[in-house]
């Protein structure tokens, strides 16, 4: 059974709305219940005019009844939840509304390791305010589809080039996916990785020879397709694990494989010189002018290092090739949806806890990552787009804002856990108002 919410409505005496505020009510109430106060004089964020402008609403009185209704309607809330909820239901229904799901990569992709790092840093077991489920996936294109499709997907780790590669593939299905789907921030480049046999100098040795993709709608798969299509090769593609391919170019039976993932890859940098296996560079010196131009269109150029691979690729020296950026894409969920809210709340944990994600022991390319970067063809989730707006006007603009809420309200001292809760609600009426 859904949970309704239980909502207080402030109107002005011309019956302007000015303030919502969601508290958990009983799921076994008939009706949504609803709380009008109307000819409320005496609040409003900043100055206004009400009754023909004769009286001025002040700050003070505003903040005092703001800060009353949530203390108070907050117990009542919980009251009822408490009354009419059992300890099983209540806590089912706190769990999932603190809980997102990011759809990722395979085990050993640089996909997973990005969600876990959301979960590690995230996670609040404790206090029930955000756990992050990181889900092994395909990656890449499947994800699109997970992301669009699955029920329980909140958000999903995908190339920045997909959305046209869907709209591409077909207008009907996919045509305004654009709409369908947003992105939160641009995380990082992938590299794309092509192993093989040492007597493999360049990509046009591969024509006609079997190639492993790894997974149909992957990243790799995708990202493959368009690098051979572009540059006029035709390979054999297969469908097999990284570590059963390079099993199989060692005995002669496939002549390489593909990764399009952030470097280093553990895979491939456990390999060793002895094994007779080298990345294959993909840059102007192996390709013509015509190619290389073409793959500028739609990928980023980009060198392998010797730190990243010391035992395949010499001290000093580095392998160029291309690369895609990874987006952190998310369903465009209707703006106050449950789905909306959560996901909303997941983006105000991400950022704040950002410089986090940057240090040890967490993926290096973190330190790469510009939480502000845009990326062509997307539109940014709007919550990701307000937060940022936030941050160019000031960091502390918030915080001051809530300081001088605190020191209004005339309330005198309260405990972390009441400033934390109001914090909260506060975060959330702040992210409605355009600053």
């Amino acid at each position: 059974m859904n949970c309704p919410a239980f909502r207080v409505h402030m109107a002005g005496p011309a019956g302007r709305n000015f303030l919502r505020l969601p508290f958990v009510a009983a799921c076994t109430m008939p009706t949504l219940p609803y709380i009008r106060l109307t000819n409320v004089k005496n609040y409003v964020w900043g100055a206004s005019h009400l009754s023909g402008g004769k009286t001025r609403m002040r700050f003070k009185i505003f903040i005092q009844t703001f800060l009353a209704l949530i203390f108070a309607l907050g117990l009542t809330g919980a009251a009822l939840a408490q009354g009419q909820l059992t300890p099983y239901e209540k806590q089912k229904y706190e769990r999932n509304r603190s809980t997102v799901s990011i759809i990722s990569g395979g085990i050993n992709g640089t996909y997973i390791r990005y969600a876990t790092d959301l979960a590690n840093i995230l996670d609040d077991l404790k206090g029930n305010e955000m756990r992050v489920l990181p889900l092994v996936g395909r990656g890449g294109g499947q994800n699109v589809i997970d992301v669009l499709f699955l029920r329980g997907i909140d958000m999903g780790l995908t190339q920045q080039d997909h959305l046209s590669f869907f709209k591409n593939l077909d207008p009907k299905l996919y045509g305004d996916i654009d709409r369908r789907i947003r992105y939160i921030t641009k995380l990082y480049n992938s590299e794309y990785h092509l192993v093989a046999s040492t007597n493999v100098k360049k990509f046009e040795d591969l024509r006609g020879k079997t190639v492993n993709f790894w997974k149909p709608w992957s990243a790799t798969d995708i990202g493959s397709k368009t690098i051979f299509r572009l540059l006029d090769i035709d390979v054999k593609p297969i469908y097999i694990s990284t570590a059963k391919a390079l099993q199989q170019i060692k005995s002669g039976e496939i002549a390489a494989t593909v990764l399009l993932a952030g470097a280093p890859v553990p895979g491939f940098a456990k390999l060793k010189a002895e094994d007779g296996l080298h990345i294959v560079p993909l840059g102007q010196e192996t390709l013509t002018k015509e190619q290389h131009a073409k793959l500028l269109n739609v990928f980023l150029p980009t060198k392998l290092t010797s730190k990243q691979y010391p035992s395949i690729i010499p001290e000093g020296q580095v392998v160029p090739s291309f690369a895609s950026g990874v987006v952190l894409a998310v369903y465009n969920w209707k703006e106050g949806s449950e789905r909306y809210k959560k996901v909303a709340r997941f983006v105000d944990h991400f950022f704040s806890n950002f410089d986090k994600l940057q240090k040890p022991p967490r993926h290096p390319k973190w330190k790469e990552v510009n939480l502000a970067a845009k990326i062509p063809g997307w539109t940014r989730f709007k919550p990701a787009e307000q937060w940022l707006q936030n941050a160019r006007s000031g960091p502390t603009k918030k915080n001051r804002a809530f300081a001088t809420f605190l020191k209004e309200s005339g309330r005198g001292t309260i405990s972390e856990k009441e400033k934390k809760a109001l914090f909260g609600k506060f975060s959330e009426w702040w992210a409605t108002q355009r600053q």
